[in-house]
């Protein structure tokens, strides 16, 4: 079971990054290590809010308007991390069924999919729209092992997030925490194994 943020391309680090600039322009100076902890979950738009008003003059719907063309095109230029094509490859050769449980919005993820040629890849995409709560609640996992039809226990979760760990545990499954250039200095859950690289896997 995958994630997409952070895990498949670093969008993670490209969203933060902007962010940064853009709070740096509007007079609100933040930093990456500041907001780790609030990506990775569609449940913390109360705490963005919290910090742009605290820090700057502009709305959060302000801040939205300014970066989204930034990170639209500049994800247009992200590679595939490290590890996740010889994941995806040894996950089809041993027979293996393959989710993607995302945030990212379904309109644009199929053509992402296909601009890193590996649509094909998964067996089963469920992203937070389709489900009642995201991450860190479980209902994305446990909707994407529905689809699988595999029970939850049988999946292992591949994640970057905390909030996504902490879903996958919820939800039963097995975790393996790779953090992102941005959540690389945060505290996982315990019972997440660590890897550095997916290439470890």
């Amino acid at each position: 079971m995958f994630d997409y943020d952070g895990l498949i391309v670093d969008s993670e680090r490209l969203a933060a990054e902007i962010f940064v600039e853009v709070m740096a322009e509007a007079g609100g100076a933040v930093t990456i290590e500041e907001i780790a902890h609030l990506f990775g979950t569609t449940e913390a738009d109360h705490l963005w809010d919290e910090l742009i008003t605290a820090r700057c003059e502009l709305s959060a719907a302000e801040v939205i308007e300014r970066m989204t063309p930034r990170i639209r095109a500049g994800h247009e230029e992200l590679p595939l991390l490290p590890g996740v094509r010889e994941v995806l490859d040894a996950a089809r050769d041993r027979g293996l069924k393959v989710g993607l449980a995302t945030g990212q919005d379904l309109e644009r993820l199929p053509g992402r999919l296909a601009r890193l040629e590996i649509h094909e890849h998964f067996d089963a995409v469920v992203s937070a729209e389709e489900v009642p709560r995201g991450k860190p609640h479980p209902d994305i996992f446990l909707e994407a092992a529905r689809r699988l039809e595999v029970e939850p226990a049988e999946c292992l979760a591949l994640e970057d997030s905390v909030p996504g760990c902490e879903a996958a545990v919820a939800a039963g499954m097995r975790v393996v925490a790779c953090p992102s250039a941005v959540t690389a200095h945060c505290t996982f859950p315990a019972e997440a194994r660590r890897v550095t690289s997916l290439l470890e896997l």
